[in-house]
C-alpha cells in the first residue's frame, strides 16, 4: 500500500472542508442562471411560430400569458395596484379597408385600378386621397456628400414620385440603419421638394415572391398608442404635405409612401415589366438611370382606414427588498417581449430582438429569489416598444411607486449577438457616474471582464442610439439609465434574426452581469447620484422640460 505523508491528510481535508462551504449568496443567485434554461424559454419564445410578436396579436398575447404565468409561478410578487401581474394599456389598431383603397391609373395604356394587398401596400393611418402628374426618380437619392442628385432638375411639387426599391452598386447599409427603412432617407428629401407621394417599386425578388402567391402585399395592421403623455413628445411633429392639385371627395391624403408591383409601375410609366426589371440589372451593374417626367400619366390614391380599440398588456412583478427601510427604494429591471411582426411579406422572428433580453430578466428574478437586495427589484417585460415604447411610456406615466423613489433603470435589449466579450453600455455615464461605476466595478470583481463600448451614448451619433430602447423614457423623468447592448448586426430587424444565429455563452454572461449589478445597487445605502447632466439633479416629471434629454445637442 502507497504511504502518504500526514501534510498530505491535511490538504485533502481542507479542500473537502472548502467543497462543502456555503457559496457567497451573490454567487448562488448567479449560478442559477444556466444556458440550459435561458435556451429553454428562448427556444419557444423565440420561435418563429410567433410570427414576430407584433402590436397587438394572437401571438405577443400568449407571449405575455406565458410570461405573466411564469412570473405567478416562480414566486414573484405583483406591484400593480390590482394585484395582478398585468398592466393593461389602450392603444388604437388601424386597418386598411381593403376594398375602398385603390390606385387609379391614367396613362398610355389606358385607365386601370390596382388593389391594395393585391398590387400595392402601404403604411397608412389615415383615410384620404391624392392625384397628380407622375415623375421618374431612378434611385431617388439626393447625396451631396457623395455627388449624386437624381432628383436634380426635376419640379416635385405636387407630383407622384416613382424611384426604385434599390441601392447603387457595392453600397453597405450601415449597421442600425434597418433595412425595413432602407428608403427611408431618400423619401424625406423627395418630401421636402413638396412631392404628394412616392412609389416605390419592389425588388425583383419580391416581385418573384409575389408571382409564387407569396401574400406580400398583405395588411398586417399595427396598434399606436395616441400622444398622450408629454414624455412622447420629443420636438414638432413634421408638417404634412397635402396634394395641391386635385380636390377629390375624401379629406387631401398626407404626404405618403406605397410600394407597387411591377405590373401597376408598369402602367404608371407606360412600359412592360420586362423593361422594368431590365432597369434593376442596369442598377446592378452601376449604370444610371434618367430621370425624367412621365408625360401623359396621372395617378390617385384613395385610401381608407378604420381605427379600432384595442389593448395590449406589459407583465409586471416585484422581488420585495430585504431591508425593511430600502425595501421602499426601487431598481426597475426591464425588456421588451413585442417585436415588429411580418414585415416585406416575411416573419420577423426577433430571436435576438429581444427575445433574449426577455429570457434574461426571467433569469435574473429567478436569481433575485435567491439573493434579495435591499431595495426592491421591479421586473418589467414591456410590450410594444417596437411601436414607440408603448409600455414603457405607459409604466413610467402610470407607475405603482414614486419615481422619486427609482434609483435606476436597467434596461436588457438584444445580448445575443457579436463578439462574447464585446458589450454597449448606452447612457450609463450621461446621468450618474454612479451608475456606470457600479457596472464596471461589478465587471471587475465577478470575473466577466466585458470590454464596454460607450459609441452609442453619443447623443449626436447618426443612428441616434440612445433614443432607441425602453430605457428612454425613463431617462426623461431624470432617472439614471441604461441599456445593455450586444450591438447591430445586418440580421437587424429582418427574418435572418433567428434562433440558430444566437450566442448562448454571451447571453448568459450578460445575464450574469446585469443580476450582478442589480445587486450592486441594491445593496447601496443611497439612491444612485445624479451628478452628471447640471439640468437633471432630482428624479420626476419636472424633467421632461429639459431640453438636454430630449434633443440632439448639435
Amino acid at each position: 500500500m502507497k504511504r502518504y505523508k500526514p501534510g498530505f491528510f491535511i490538504l485533502s481535508l481542507a479542500a473537502l472542508t472548502l467543497g462543502f462551504l456555503p457559496l457567497p449568496a451573490p454567487e448562488k443567485g448567479a449560478r442559477t442562471i444556466t444556458v440550459d434554461e435561458l435556451r429553454y424559454h428562448l427556444e419557444f419564445l423565440g420561435a418563429t411560430e410567433f410570427r414576430g410578436r407584433e402590436t397587438p396579436s394572437p401571438e405577443l398575447e400568449i407571449a405575455t400569458l406565458y410570461l405573466g404565468n411564469w412570473a405567478r409561478h416562480a414566486g414573484l410578487k405583483p406591484i400593480l395596484p390590482d394585484g395582478s401581474f398585468f398592466q393593461t394599456i389602450p392603444i388604437s389598431v388601424t386597418r386598411v379597408v381593403e376594398p375602398h383603397t385603390r390606385l387609379l391609373v391614367s396613362g398610355r395604356q389606358g385607365d386601370r385600378i390596382f388593389y391594395y394587398g393585391k398590387s400595392f401596400a402601404g403604411d397608412f393611418s389615415e383615410s384620404g386621397s391624392f392625384c397628380g402628374p407622375v415623375v421618374f426618380a431612378g434611385l431617388g437619392i439626393s447625396d451631396p456628400s457623395t455627388g449624386r442628385d437624381d432628383l436634380q432638375g426635376l419640379d416635385l411639387a405636387g407630383k407622384v414620385v416613382v424611384i426604385l426599391d434599390a441601392q447603387p452598386l457595392a453600397y453597405e447599409y450601415p449597421l442600425g440603419s434597418t433595412y425595413s427603412f432602407r428608403l427611408f432617407q431618400r423619401i424625406a428629401k423627395i418630401r421636402e421638394q413638396g412631392a404628394a407621394a412616392v412609389l416605390s417599386i419592389v425588388t425583383p425578388e419580391r416581385a418573384e415572391l409575389e408571382a409564387q402567391g407569396m401574400p406580400v402585399f398583405d395588411d398586417i395592421p399595427a396598434g399606436r398608442m395616441d400622444t398622450l403623455y408629454e414624455s412622447q413628445r420629443r420636438g414638432a411633429p413634421a408638417r404634412p404635405v397635402t396634394d395641391p392639385i386635385a380636390a377629390p371627395a375624401r379629406p387631401p391624403l398626407p404626404f405618403a409612401h406605397a410600394q407597387v408591383s411591377h405590373e401597376a409601375a408598369a402602367a404608371i410609366m407606360g412600359v412592360n415589366c420586362a423593361e422594368i426589371g431590365g432597369w434593376y440589372r442596369m442598377i446592378e451593374k452601376g449604370e444610371s438611370l434618367p430621370h425624367r417626367e412621365i408625360t401623359g400619366s396621372r395617378v390617385r390614391l384613395d385610401v381608407e382606414v378604420e381605427k379600432t380599440p384595442a389593448s395590449t398588456r406589459s407583465v409586471i412583478a416585484q422581488v420585495p427588498g430585504s431591508d425593511p427601510r430600502l425595501r421602499h427604494e426601487y431598481i426597475v429591471v426591464c425588456a421588451h417581449h413585442d417585436h415588429l411582426g411580418i414585415g416585406d411579406g416575411e416573419i420577423i422572428p426577433g430571436a435576438d430582438d429581444n427575445a433574449t433580453g426577455t429570457v434574461a430578466l426571467m433569469e435574473i428574478a429567478q436569481a433575485l429569489l435567491v439573493e434579495k437586495p435591499k431595495r426592491t427589484v421591479i421586473l418589467a417585460w414591456f410590450t410594444g416598444e417596437e411601436r414607440g415604447y408603448i409600455g414603457s411610456q405607459h409604466f413610467v406615466n402610470n407607475c405603482p411607486v414614486p419615481l422619486e423613489k427609482v434609483s435606476a433603470c436597467l434596461n436588457l435589449d438584444m445580448l445575443g449577438r457579436n463578439g462574447v466579450d464585446h458589450l454597449y453600455l448606452v447612457g450609463s455615464d450621461l446621468l450618474s457616474s454612479e451608475l456606470d461605476g457600479a457596472i464596471r466595478k461589478v465587471n471587475r470583481r465577478s470575473g466577466l471582464d466585458f470590454r464596454f463600448d460607450y459609441l452609442y451614448s453619443n447623443l449626436t451619433h447618426p443612428q441616434r442610439v440612445y433614443f432607441r430602447s425602453d430605457h428612454y423614457p425613463h431617462v426623461r423623468f431624470g432617472i439614471p439609465s441604461v441599456w445593455f447592448f450586444c450591438g447591430f448586426t445586418p440580421d437587424y430587424h429582418t427574418s435572418r434574426d433567428v434562433l440558430s444565429a444566437i450566442d448562448y455563452r454571451k447571453l448568459l454572461r450578460c445575464t450574469r452581469l446585469v443580476y450582478l449589478t442589480t445587486l450592486e445597487i441594491g445593496n447601496r445605502q443611497n439612491l444612485l447620484k445624479l451628478d452628471v447632466n447640471p439640468e437633471v439633479t432630482s428624479r420626476g416629471k419636472h424633467n421632461l422640460t429639459v431640453r438636454s434629454l430630449f434633443q440632439n445637442n448639435n
